[in-house]
């Protein structure tokens, strides 16, 4: 709403608060529904705090301008600020300061740009989103780390006050990919020896990038495709989120369907010597889940997503 309408008041412009302060005010405005007041209270801490957390709060300042542009009804705006926030709260290190729920933002960000998208109906609680998480992390200290994982022990306060620990793995954001070829109905898997497990196993390409690095899902999607398979992609379409150990880990993934493909070269990595990959029809794709030769649960997940899919189509 426009200033100066009733009941929507003004923020001050020389508005200087505490992070603490600055999260609770915005979120009672975002609670109120006053979305772009709570742009305004987190665009003075972006604009007020320190270089090091720029993307912090300049990734909450557009997350609140989205969800003022989705009460708008400006869809177009809501989906490019909703992604914008998205990939600047994808930077920050989790877990983030002043205990914002970053890693669940960007989820919340890119679904909401989905949803707005299609035309989707969103419903104004869904806009009344938590920015901080429900327990509390007063320390954090970092136990191991490698080019893959970093695990680290946090002391928490729950939301009754108690206190206790958390041990967390931290990895980045990851993408899996369903190759499929419409006219044949025929899926691409890759098969590797997973060594915790000491088995082979065959599921659908899917991975992080290397070295820490944080990459905007859809490039992911086609970077693990063409590294895995030497599949290239004319459209990948996005189909949900998946987390994969939420009571361990804060790695969550993204699952897209691959079509219109053509073949060409892997570009494996060195710890995918061993991979290789098939085609199989949708016939194969069941028995060898009936049969345990698919137990990859992130896979088994993804096939739900493109089932969902292929119901709506139908209709």
């Amino acid at each position: 709403m426009p200033y100066g309408s009733e009941g929507v008041e003004r923020i001050p412009d020389d508005l200087d608060l505490s992070p603490a302060e600055t999260l609770a005010y915005a979120q009672d405005l975002l609670d109120r529904g006053h979305a772009f007041g709570a742009h305004e209270v987190l665009e003075a801490a972006w604009k007020n705090g320190p270089d090091h957390e720029r993307a912090l709060w300049q990734g909450l300042a557009q997350l609140a301008v989205g969800i003022t542009h989705v009460q708008r009804g400006n869809r177009t705006g809501a989906a490019a600020l909703l992604r914008r926030a998205a990939a600047r709260l994808s930077l920050v290190e989790i877990p983030a300061p002043y205990d914002v729920d970053a890693a669940r933002l960007v989820g919340f960000a890119v679904t909401l740009a989905d949803d707005v998208e299609n035309d989707g109906d969103i419903a104004p609680a869904r806009l009344r989103t938590g920015l901080t998480a429900a327990i509390r992390q007063t320390a954090t200290r970092e136990v191991y780390r490698n080019n893959w994982l970093r695990l680290r022990e946090d002391d928490i306060v729950r939301p009754d006050g108690s206190t206790g620990i958390y041990a967390v793995v931290d990895k980045q954001t990851y993408a899996l990919v369903i190759p499929y070829d419409a006219e044949t109905d025929r899926f691409h898997l890759v098969e590797q020896f997973r060594y915790p497990l000491g088995l082979r196993r065959w599921e659908f390409p899917q991975g992080t990038a290397p070295e820490h690095q944080q990459l905007e899902p859809t490039a992911l999607a086609h970077r693990e495709l063409r590294e895995e398979t030497g599949l290239r992609a004319e459209r990948m379409e996005r189909l949900g989120q998946l987390d994969v150990a939420a009571g361990m880990s804060s790695q969550r993934g993204w699952v897209f369907l691959a079509t219109g493909l053509t073949e060409g070269e892997h570009e494996r990595e060195h710890e995918e010597q061993d991979m290789h990959s098939a085609w199989f029809s949708r016939d194969q794709l069941r028995r060898m889940i009936a049969e345990g030769e698919i137990t990859d649960a992130q896979s088994l997940a993804a096939l739900t997503f493109l089932l969902l899919r292929e119901r709506e189509i139908q209709r």
